[in-house]
Order: structure tokens, then sequence, then C-alpha cells
């Protein structure tokens, strides 16, 4: 029995590594993604300068499915973080909570924003 925990841990350490496709795994941890139940708001920025957000809830799967919007301004993610905020609060899926939001993805601008 000994071998087989030898054999499913570093699996499952590999397992728990994944994170959305596109995302920042260098995320804080916080509630994982694919737990079931754990709904999540993950923004990242493009090289473009613009952001995106992937939204969803997780279901026990290592690439739980999401929505996807891109092209996003700064102000346009931030409403759109917000607008997930408060459908986390009423959804009765939601055992948990994950939010990425801008100041995680990209803390420079939100320093410049209070700066200037």
């Amino acid at each position: 029995m000994n071998r087989l925990a030898a054999l499913l841990l570093p699996a499952a350490l590999l397992l728990s590594a994944c994170t959305l496709e596109g995302f920042p795994s260098s995320a804080p941890r916080g509630p994982d993604t694919t737990t079931a139940g754990t709904c999540f708001a993950v923004v990242s920025k493009a090289e473009d300068g613009s952001y995106a957000i992937a939204a969803g809830v997780g279901d026990g799967s290592p690439q739980p499915s999401a929505v996807y919007t891109r092209g996003l301004t700064a102000q346009q993610v931030d409403a759109a973080v917000e607008k997930e905020k408060q459908i986390m609060t009423i959804n009765p899926e939601c055992l948990t909570t994950y939010v990425h939001d801008r100041a995680a993805a990209d803390p420079q601008s939100v320093a410049a924003a209070a700066q200037g």
C-alpha cells in the first residue's frame, strides 16, 4: 500500500499545480478553482496592455469551464470583477470564492492610478 501512496502523491501534486489556460500560475493561493463549488474570477493582463477575465464555478476538474472576456480596459475589468463578486454572493453554487482582481494581476496599474 505504501508503494501505491508513493506513486499517487506525485500525481496529485502535479494535478494541483494546474491553472486556468493562459492565466497566471503564480496567483496567490486561496480556494482552489478546481474544487467543486468554488466560484472564481481571475484577471490577467495581455501583452497589449488590455485585460482579460475568466469567471466560472469549479466542477472538480483540473480545467473548470469558464467564461472568458478579453480586450478590456482597466475600468471595464474592474466593473466585471465587481459584477462577478455580486453574483457570487447570491449564487447558491458558490460554496467558496476566489477572486484574483486587477490589483493582484497588475499591481503597478493600481498604484499608478492611486498616485495620479
